[in-house]
């Protein structure tokens, strides 16, 4: 480790980090709360406590904010279900432990969520893809690609597979969200989403916790 690494941070740049960090947290709650249309710059700065300056040091436009709140919100994501399914060899599974982490944390009350109609139209669909393909999809990629390897499975293409689970799963978490009951919603998603992954093991394949 280099001499530079070991030193401990000055006081300018711990304060630049919380104010980085105070601007984060507002303009997240904010686009949760209201939406990236009705949020302003001044709702953000308001909210942090901080300049108009001082955001600007950090962040070079709000659309550029947004793209960094959603990333992160997708890597909590991918943690939590990567924490989940770290201590499970067996292929399958780890397969629907996955899915049940995915959906676990949509109803959990660290969860929060920018809307996806939102996310798309900020962002495009080429960015939201782009940025959910680095880190969801790659963990539903390698899960697929695990249980492709195991024989007992009928998988073409992992990537196709991957797609259409994840597409399973962002519409089993809209309708858990936009739900009056969402513990019912969720089991009753569950539910469906296990038996169409059972549907891609071969004829006669018996799974460790399958049906």
């Amino acid at each position: 480790m280099s001499r530079r690494n070991m030193n401990p941070k000055t006081r300018k740049e711990e304060y630049a980090e919380m104010t980085r960090q105070a601007l984060m947290d507002s303009a997240l709650e904010l686009f949760i709360i209201k939406g990236f249309q009705k949020t302003s710059i001044e709702d953000i700065v308001q909210r942090a406590r901080v300049t108009r300056g001082a955001l600007y040091h950090h962040f070079q436009s709000k659309e550029e904010m947004f793209i960094d709140a959603y990333t992160m919100l997708v890597k909590q994501l991918v943690d939590v279900v990567e924490k989940n399914i770290s201590d499970i060899e067996d292929s399958w599974e780890r397969a629907v432990a996955g899915c049940k982490a995915f959906l676990d944390y949509c109803i959990s009350p660290d969860y929060k969520s920018i809307r996806l109609d939102d996310a798309i139209g900020v962002l495009g669909w080429k960015k939201w893809r782009q940025i959910d393909s680095s880190y969801t999809m790659k963990v539903l990629r390698e899960i697929i690609q695990d249980i492709k390897n195991t024989d007992e499975f009928s998988i073409d293409s992992v990537d196709h597979t991957a797609n259409m689970i994840y597409s399973l799963l962002v519409e089993a978490a809209l309708t858990i969200a936009g739900s009056p009951d969402k513990d019912q919603t969720h089991r009753q998603m569950f539910e469906i989403i296990q038996k169409m992954l059972s549907g891609l093991k071969k004829t006669g394949a018996v799974t460790s916790g399958g049906s």
